[in-house]
């Protein structure tokens, strides 16, 4: 079947703040959509997706393609983002999949629930006692970034200038392989430069003096196997900074933005907390962080009706996939007694979110804490707005009224 073009303007700044009528009408009529802007495949079902996700006809690999459309004098940042786990096909993803398991599992991540729930009643205490918050940026921004801070390994004062890093990491992370100006790139690669320095010191440290965080048990497990060299080690470090960080807090901010608009969700909730970990996933299908993803067809492949010719971009838009009719009832309401969901919001397969874990059983604890320790929170304002960057979707305030 010939290659469909038209007018429609993928992730373009208007479509922004309601990308969902256009993934619907590309889901209905254009399921397997050629876009000549981003020269790749935008795939929008839900089945669809899938079989992209899932098939080892496709790599994960959108370094190698993407760089060459972007000067030499970044080879610095696309080096680091092609050590990264999510840049990566077996053997290498099994080697850091693995090496990054094997940390995790020594640095328990429940063993920080205390923690978690000590550290809501602390951000939340302030909103309380003045009756008004604005909950990005003094609830949903900084707890993720403490609490993997602390996993991790670090220090209380170092942690607002990780979170600069991190913000300018998920830039080009993100959306390199769609769309990035020489600007943002001269940025965040001087941003990213910085952090990848101040990491290579932390690792030095954990080899000589190894503790009980996250980078310790990085250390250990890679020099245990000489399975990591320190580009590797620092590149996935970077990683989990941002897997435990960015996108628990567009979940937060998301989740917390779509209870306002459904108060009978939010009653629902209050009536019964056993349903708020099915309502994290609802939220997560409704409105995920992630917009979409980015692989490459290692040789030609049918999806849908369409021939993908091996070397060429497939973008599968996870945001559209989990409005999918024919896989979800009432497709764009929130219902937070939906159940068992296949949603994609972290992905799916070899290559799911590593901080998935982490993100839930925050955003559990925090909605546990939010709707217990309050009687009624309300917005106090219509005019909400997310931030520039697309493919993090997540609320940029959130300003809200609490008894």
């Amino acid at each position: 079947m010939a290659r469909n073009d038209d007018s429609i303007n993928l992730f373009g700044p208007e479509m922004l703040e309601d990308p969902f009528p256009i993934y619907k009408r590309l889901r209905e009529s254009d399921p397997v959509h050629w876009d000549s802007a981003r020269n790749a495949w935008i795939v929008t079902r839900h089945r669809d997706v899938m079989a992209v996700m899932k098939n080892r006809s496709f790599s994960s690999d959108r370094v190698t393609s993407a760089r060459m459309r972007y000067s030499e004098k970044h080879k610095a940042v696309f080096d680091l983002l092609s050590r990264i786990m999510l840049q990566t096909d077996d053997p290498t993803h099994k080697r850091l999949h693995d090496l990054v398991h094997s940390a995790f599992t020594r640095t328990a991540v429940e063993e920080y629930g205390d923690n978690i729930r000590s550290l809501c009643n602390t951000l939340l205490a302030p909103g309380l006692q003045k009756g008004e918050m604005e909950f990005v940026s003094e609830f949903a921004a900084p707890l993720p970034i403490l609490i993997i801070s602390e996993i991790v390994g670090i220090p209380s004062e170092e942690r607002e200038q990780i979170k600069i890093w991190c913000d300018a990491y998920s830039t080009v992370a993100l959306n390199f392989y769609v769309h990035l100006s020489e600007e943002q790139l001269d940025y965040c690669g001087a941003q990213i430069a910085e952090f990848s320095e101040y990491l290579a010191g932390k690792v030095e440290a954990a080899r000589r003096a190894p503790g009980s965080d996250l980078i310790s048990s990085l250390v250990l497990a890679a020099d245990r196997d000489h399975s990591l060299d320190m580009d590797e080690l620092i590149a996935n470090c970077i990683l989990l900074l941002n897997a435990g960080n960015e996108t628990t807090t567009c979940l937060l901010a998301n989740g917390l933005g779509l209870l306002l608009k459904n108060p009978d969700q939010m009653a629902a909730l209050r009536a019964d907390p056993s349903l708020i970990p099915d309502a994290v996933e609802e939220f997560l299908r409704l409105e995920g962080p992630i917009q979409f993803l980015g692989r490459v067809a290692v040789e030609d492949v049918s999806i849908g009706d369409r021939l993908i010719r091996a070397g060429e971009m497939v973008i599968p838009v996870l945001a559209a996939a989990n409005r999918d009719p024919e896989i979800f009832d009432r497709p764009d309401t929130l219902d937070v007694r939906r159940g068992h969901i296949h949603q994609l919001g972290f992905g799916t397969g070899p290559h799911l979110c590593a901080g998935i874990q982490l993100a839930r059983f925050e955003a559990r604890i925090a909605f546990e804490i939010l709707l217990e320790r309050t009687s009624a929170i309300e917005l106090t304002t219509d005019a909400l707005s997310h931030t520039k960057n697309f493919n993090m979707r997540c609320l940029e305030k959130l300003p809200i009224r609490l008894r």
